[in-house]
């Protein structure tokens, strides 16, 4: 997708992007709530919760007012946000979803066939410092709702031993890739929860 990158630099003296979490938050997410996750959900039930708590996300963007979808709200530390994204917009953050939710889409299939995957993951590539366009809410929701048709298109074997490594969750077959997105799907739902909160109540 290509959209013009931002001024980047107003981070209110945060950790730069891809810093990532605290050795402590990292060690609890990848050894301990991570392989809890990847027990407890099934290919489809992972997917259907990235759906679920996606529409969720689309849902609070659109009752904003526009200059309220694109406010930069600082929110409170949330476990498994890394300290770069505590300033975003509503907006911000449906665009992050939508970066990451096509690389998963793009990932998981070739994944699952046995397909060699070259470029590395950088959690640096994949924040919101881009030109959002206005209409940043109605794509997002577009893009939900064709999600899961694209990406069972082509899927093939989602246990398939063919990984790829994410940077704070380590290498990751097809079907913990789909757990990892059902999981940044609800830090970011929660986050878009947090702005709206801390969003100004007089204008």
């Amino acid at each position: 997708m290509d959209r013009t990158p931002l001024d980047s630099s107003r981070l209110k003296d945060l950790a730069p992007a891809g810093g990532g979490l605290s050795p402590l938050r990292a060690f609890t997410a990848r050894r301990i709530l991570f392989p809890l996750a990847d027990s407890f959900f099934t290919f489809d039930r992972a997917l259907k919760h990235f759906l679920k708590e996606g529409l969720r996300a689309v849902e609070l963007a659109a009752a904003l007012e526009r200059d309220e979808l694109f406010e930069r709200v600082m929110v409170p530390p949330l476990f498994g946000l890394e300290e770069n994204s505590r300033y975003y917009s509503a907006a911000m953050v449906l665009e992050h979803l939508l970066i990451v939710g096509l690389s998963l889409r793009d990932r998981i299939p070739p994944l699952s066939r046995g397909e060699h995957l070259d470029r590395e993951v950088r959690i640096e590539d994949y924040k919101p410092y881009v030109e959002i366009p206005d209409e940043i809410v109605q794509i997002y929701g577009d893009f939900l709702k064709g999600f899961e048709e694209h990406l069972r298109k082509d899927l093939g074997d989602i246990y398939r031993e063919n990984r790829h490594i994410h940077p704070w969750f380590g290498a990751l077959n097809p079907k913990q890739w789909m757990v990892m997105g059902a999981i940044h799907q609800s830090v970011h739902r929660r986050q878009i929860e947090a702005i709206v909160a801390s969003l100004p109540t007089e204008r």
